[in-house]
């Protein structure tokens, strides 16, 4: 596999970021194709790691990148939508038309992260748009472009988006009122995610199937806000709120700056973003999420 080539799509992530680290070592080359080229810094010291900025919506910012490729592997997502993005144009349309066009430039592996609960008939646009695209993905497997797709629950490490952004909410807030606090999670740690990825690229055991990822436990929104504060070391006041009150909070939310928590993300916590089967991650948040959450942590009184 040394003489081969390797495209990653969503470059500027934590996830891709950690991928590349792990992959790198594996490939001749390794393009990376990112939205943010100054959000790749980490990679650039990589000497087989090539950058290039693309637009997901321009379909001609990308394909050449493609020519001689073997393996792509596709990270991009959204939490929420913008005026620019929408769940349907980065979630559905840009993965059929990199698909369509992987297989046009006879990419011999597609490697798809979608989401926990990805269902076309799912509660959310989120999760509808992840499940048209997994249900594409899947109609387009064959044994000369096998196709593999990883339905992780929330992923956690260094730079994640959940774990971090709620230790600034509750720094700033002293009082937190939190939606769907029965809602369940089940964390997986990015470096075991990664590890599943790499064995998907260095063999084919994987091939062809769609597969759950999700971590040793599984807690409450409310187990996990209470988790970090434990780990802050600091003291709020947390209001758990019933089912109407969490719907209200989205909708008055929906129409502030941000994006804290909108109307999609509620429907989307209906349903538990937990799995019984499927692949299973060892390490736990008790074990790693201390050692980056509190790294560089300003103090603050209790």
């Amino acid at each position: 596999m040394t003489n081969q080539r390797l495209t990653i799509f969503g470059g500027s992530g934590f996830i891709s970021s950690e991928i590349v680290f792990r992959l790198s070592k594996h490939f001749k080359e390794v393009r990376v194709l990112t939205r943010n080229i100054d959000k790749c810094n980490p990679i650039k010291v990589i000497k087989n790691v090539e950058i290039y900025l693309y637009d997901p919506r321009i379909v001609n910012t990308f394909t050449t990148h493609l020519k001689e490729s073997d393996i792509v592997i596709n990270t991009v997502g959204i939490l929420n939508e913008d005026k620019n993005n929408t769940f349907q144009d980065i979630h559905y349309n840009f993965v059929r038309s990199l698909l369509n066009k992987s297989k046009e430039h006879g990419i011999s592996k597609f490697i798809h992260l979608s989401a926990l609960n990805a269902n076309q008939n799912g509660p959310s646009i989120y999760l509808q748009t992840k499940g048209l695209a997994d249900d594409f993905i899947k109609s387009q497997s064959a044994k000369t472009f096998t196709t593999v797709i990883f339905r992780p629950s929330i992923v956690f490490g260094d730079k994640d988006s959940f774990f971090n952004r709620f230790k600034k909410l509750l720094q700033i807030f002293p009082v937190f009122p939190l939606a769907c606090p029965n809602s369940k999670f089940s964390p997986i740690y990015v470096k075991d995610l990664v590890d599943f990825i790499e064995e998907s690229v260095l063999s084919d055991i994987y091939d062809n199937s769609i597969n759950n990822v999700t971590g040793p436990k599984n807690y409450t929104f409310l187990e996990l806000i209470n988790f970090i504060l434990a780990v802050l070391e600091i003291k709020r006041v947390i209001i758990p709120l019933n089912h109407s009150l969490s719907k209200l909070q989205a909708i008055v939310f929906n129409y502030l700056p941000g994006n804290i928590f909108t109307l999609d993300n509620f429907k989307s916590l209906q349903i538990d973003n937990i799995s019984s089967d499927g692949l299973k991650g060892k390490s736990t948040i008790e074990n790693i999420v201390p050692s980056y959450l509190v790294k560089n942590n300003n103090k603050i009184k209790k």
